[in-house]
């Protein structure tokens, strides 16, 4: 674990939170397209690097856990990505159901709105364990740390876009620095506690069926205003070096 490395990294995605959406005002013009390249970039990181992960991490839990009556152990990391999976869903089908059903204020009316509570609490809490996973990997990883750190912060660039169009100006005034908080509290939690083995692959799978989902909600172009080829940029760009490193 090299703190220096990792808290530098955690620093970006932080940032990567609270400057985001200045960062995309200021690229207005193509505003769209950097979001398809970011997309495409981080489902290229997804798919060549964090699914074959989950594979090698649920290999290992049956071996560190074989003197264990876990029942199913070599389905625990994939039924965690299926809850991770599940609960993104679920949380976005809530907050679509809420805007549609007028049970909710409009967007940013105020900081009581339980919508806008779970919400960003929901995102927080998996800002933080994206960081924790930074510093508290299974193994020894055969990628850099630093690819990892620059997929995630393109991730969260799209997912802080995409909570700031939903609640606006409370979003700006206090959920980007939840989630700013929450990344750099995770980065600690990661330095100071190390986690049973078990417990940090489980978790894993947690996130990575959350990256997922969250990747098709927040990074894959819509049906209108999506850029095909500026994602496929992004995916194909991404995915080479990864593949080379």
């Amino acid at each position: 674990m090299n703190i220096i490395e990792t808290s530098c990294l955690a620093g970006l995605l932080a940032a990567s939170f609270v400057f985001g959406e200045n960062l995309f005002t200021g690229y207005r013009t193509h505003q769209r397209r950097a979001l398809s390249v970011a997309g495409g970039a981080a489902v290229a990181y997804v798919f060549v690097h964090l699914l074959p992960e989950l594979a090698r991490a649920g290999e290992t839990f049956v071996e560190i856990t074989a003197d264990r009556p876990l029942p199913w152990p070599e389905y625990r990391v994939y039924g965690a990505a299926l809850i991770g999976f599940v609960l993104f869903y679920g949380l976005e089908h809530l907050v679509h159901w809420s805007r549609h059903s007028g049970s909710r204020e409009r967007p940013g009316a105020g900081v009581r709105d339980p919508i806008l509570i779970l919400h960003l609490g929901g995102f927080a809490l998996y800002a933080g364990l994206i960081s924790y996973l930074m510093v508290r990997g299974i193994d020894e990883r055969e990628v850099p740390v630093l690819l990892y750190g620059i997929a995630m912060g393109l991730h969260f660039l799209s997912t802080g876009h995409s909570l700031h169009r939903e609640h606006g100006r409370m979003y700006d005034a206090c959920g980007r620095w939840a989630l700013a908080l929450a990344v750099l509290a995770g980065w600690l939690c990661g330095v100071l506690v190390e986690l049973p083995k078990p417990i940090t692959i489980t978790l894993l799978g947690l996130v990575s069926g959350s990256v997922v989902m969250n990747s098709m909600i927040a990074e894959l172009p819509g049906e209108k205003d999506g850029r095909f080829v500026p994602f496929c940029l992004g995916a194909a760009a991404y995915a080479v070096l990864l593949l080379l490193v």
